[in-house]
């Protein structure tokens, strides 16, 4: 084809060509450069220029192809929709929002949690109060500068959302939000927000209200707890570790108040009667008859000064309890009311919200989420909006069912909430040093729960009319008695305990009771244990004894008082609980102090679990008797007779507990070669347990005594004769005792006229020097 154009031609060609690449070049240079992101996309400057000394093609430009059309070449048109889309969606991209969120720190101070954002920066630095901290990267400020600093930061909206604190956080620190003019000014707002009289200062607290005994008994960590609790205005949550004497503090409180009695006292069932004798110990000055225990439904109204009852008769009497309009109300375990929809809860609410004084008792205030809190803050304050404190504290999340508050969030700032004006809460650790190493206390079990049956009747007589011979099988037959009786109570008080959450012992010496305790662990409480009694070998007791230091999910131990009193260590535990008593106080001692030795870092509680019109009633008076004696002979540094318990006690009674302070005199008297009466008691006690019989062996007539004995109360009782290996434990148990015996003994002047030859156990042991 080119060689039919003339010359002519062929220039004009060339001539259009040119004129077109020119053109071509102009509409280049006049399209801008595409806008591109600065993360992703280098600028045309900063693009290396290759070897040939040409830029290189950006890849975010249009790319065009050269076509020819009748000889004629011409640009081919743009992909304009790409194009523009990328334009379109880069327009229309959301605004990055910056969140602003507002927290408390402290009683005094608020943090700012916010990335970078330079306007927040600028204004955070004009305020007056503010600091930052490098490691958290987060400014805080003043109170003070609250108010302030939320009306500018709103300013850069909707650039910045401004997270401020809750309107109830608002309106409790209030008074520390007041800048220095306004607190030079009076406020009609916080005069009218509350009719009640401005709180005192603590040294404005007179003390001399509460009876003598009561505030003298208190620790130092106590009385800064009741001082605390005035300063409140008698509304509080105590929150204290278990063991810290969170009943004395309360009565303390309430007693402060007294002048606004009656006293409503919810406590759970198993403790009704174990407040009521603290309240006959702790206020001398009130009338015991003015003590309302209510035990059913169809009891009498609440017309004493103090009234108790269980958290299920008060939801029964919950419009009877409304109607007596109680200023002061005391609620033990608060943590049953962590649930708002139960029965129980609905009923407590409206008396917390409307009496004057609220002191709330809890080892534990929330089980495990903040949501369970709820229901105690209320009670202790003002009503505050659920949702707000759910989206707030538990993470409140919305789904297709509803609302979901079972999760936790800004739990530094609930701390800082709850322990300014809702709880006080002190750890073991931190009031150690004026705690006792160990501490024991006599619980009261509930005489309705103890099945006092017409066998243990039958005994009970039968002991009256016995002779001297016949009195001694009775009595461990009324002891025997005794574990079945009050193995329902005992199961009870396991179950609180359980529900508190603590690690612990339980001593028993009956198989009937142990079993009782084992079946109630499996079926209700379902928590896991260990067992140790007679039959249990050493390897086992080694292996469960390790399980139970070890595995924070082993939370009691079930143990045989003769069996398991010696040679383990269960220091990972800090509360023993003697679900039975024994008649020797130096097995009792030696199982406290499976708990109580080197290794335990906390105080060490002791509970004798002591149920009324019993054996209990006798036992207790006289193993206190005994380590009395042994005390003031040098024997023992241990002392039962300021354990805290009171006995309910009657003439028939009475008579029994001479039996038994006859036999022990009667037994002191006997010669060298008899048995004293703890070897005898010991022998025949462990016979009715089943699990570990026989004494020390001191010669073949002592052997055929003690056979003697324990072939016929074995079949007394129907109970299995002992094996060769039950008296080899026995025997190497023995052994071990007797050396600690002599080596409290080592160091006595049995010649010092100081000692009482009276003593049956003085004039005994001198005789035998």
């Amino acid at each position: 084809m080119s060689s039919c154009l003339t010359s002519e031609q062929r220039k004009i060609i060339d001539e259009n060509r040119q004129r077109a690449l020119q053109k071509l070049a102009e509409k280049k240079a006049q399209v801008s450069p595409r806008p591109t992101p600065a993360h992703s996309v280098k600028s045309p400057s900063s693009q290396s220029v290759t070897s040939s000394g040409s830029v290189p093609q950006n890849n975010y430009a249009p790319k065009t192809q050269t076509v020819y059309k009748d000889g004629r070449m011409l640009p081919q048109k743009t992909n304009s929709f790409a194009t523009s889309s990328r334009y379109s969606t880069f327009k229309s991209m959301p605004r990055k929002v910056i969140e602003a969120k507002f927290i408390l720190e402290s009683p005094s101070r608020f943090l700012v949690d916010v990335i970078f954002y330079q306007g927040l920066i600028d204004l955070f630095k004009t305020m007056e109060t503010k600091q930052y901290d490098a490691v958290t990267k987060k400014w805080s400020f003043s109170l003070q500068e609250y108010h302030k600093l939320v009306k500018q930061a709103k300013v850069l909206e909707p650039d910045v959302k401004v997270v401020p604190l809750p309107s109830f956080i608002v309106q409790f620190f209030a008074h520390k939000m007041r800048t220095q003019q306004q607190q030079q000014q009076p406020s009609s707002s916080s005069s009218s927000s509350s009719s009640l009289p401005s709180s005192p200062t603590k040294s404005d607290i007179d003390l001399s209200k509460i009876d003598k005994c009561l505030r003298e008994s208190l620790m130092p960590f106590q009385l800064e707890g009741v001082k605390l609790s005035i300063e409140r205005r008698g509304r509080i949550l105590f929150a204290d570790e278990m063991g810290l004497g969170k009943t004395l503090q309360a009565i303390s409180v309430a007693c402060y108040y007294r002048n606004e009695w009656p006293l409503l006292i919810v406590v759970p069932s198993s403790v009704r009667f174990d407040w009521a004798q603290q309240i006959r110990r702790w206020v001398p000055s009130l009338d015991p008859q003015e003590i309302n225990v209510i035990l059913k439904g169809k009891d009498s109204g609440v017309s004493g000064m103090v009234n108790i009852l269980s958290y299920d008769l008060m939801s029964k009497k919950s419009n009877e309890l409304l109607t007596k309009k109680f200023k002061i109300v005391i609620m033990d375990e608060s943590h049953f009311l962590k649930n708002f929809k139960s029965a129980r809860t609905k009923a407590a609410l409206p008396l917390l919200q409307n009496a004057t004084r609220v002191i709330l008792l809890t080892g534990t205030p929330a089980l495990s989420r903040p949501s369970e809190l709820f229901t105690q803050i209320v009670g202790v304050l003002r009503p505050i909006n659920f949702t707000e404190y759910g989206l707030r504290y538990c993470d409140g999340k919305k789904n297709a069912w509803g609302w979901d508050f079972s999760g936790y969030s800004n739990l530094a700032e609930l701390q800082v909430f709850m322990e300014e004006k809702v709880m006080i809460r002190r750890m073991k650790k931190d009031v150690l040093s004026q705690l006792p190493s160990k501490r024991r206390q006599a619980v009261l079990l509930n005489p309705n729960a103890i099945k006092t049956d017409a066998s243990m009747k039958k005994v009970s007589a039968l002991v009256e009319k016995s002779t001297s011979a016949e009195r001694r099988n009775l009595l461990f037959r009324y002891f025997q008695e005794t574990a079945s009786a009050k193995s329902s109570a005992v199961c009870d008080y396991i179950t609180d305990r359980v529900e508190a959450g603590q690690k612990f012992l339980v001593f028993a010496h009956h198989c009937v009771m142990m079993d009782a305790i084992e079946k109630h662990v499996q079926n209700k409480c379902k928590i896991e244990y260990i067992r140790i009694d007679g039959k249990t070998t050493s390897q086992q007791r080694k292996f469960y004894c390790d399980q139970f230091q070890k595995h924070e999910d082993i939370r009691l131990a079930i143990l045989s008082i003769c069996a398991a009193n010696a040679g383990l260590n269960l220091t990972a535990a800090s509360l023993v609980i003697f679900a039975e008593l024994f008649w020797n106080p130096g097995i009792l001692v030696q199982a406290e102090d499976r708990v109580h030795r080197i290794g335990q870092m906390d105080s060490v509680n002791i509970h004798y679990l002591v149920a009324t019109g019993t054996a209990d009633d006798f036992i207790w008076p006289l193993i206190k008797n005994k380590l009395n004696i042994l005390g003031k002979a040098g024997l023992s540094k241990d002392d039962f007779s300021e354990t805290d318990t009171v006995l309910f006690q009657n003439p028939r009674q009475k008579t029994i507990l001479q039996c038994f302070e006859e036999s022990f005199i009667e037994e002191s008297d006997l010669d060298d070669n008899s048995i004293n009466d703890d070897d005898i008691l010991d022998d025949k006690a462990a016979v009715s347990d089943g699990n570990l019989v026989s004494v020390q062996e001191k010669g073949t007539e002592k052997k055929q005594d003690s056979k003697r004995h324990q072939t016929e109360i074995a079949s007394h009782f129907k109970i299995t004769t002992p094996t060769k290996k039950d008296h080899e434990e026995v025997e190497d148990f023995s052994k071990e005792f007797d050396d600690d015996f002599d080596w409290l003994t080592d160091d006595i002047d049995w010649n010092d006229s100081s000692l009482d030859d009276s003593e049956p156990v003085v004039k005994k042991i001198k005789k035998e020097l």
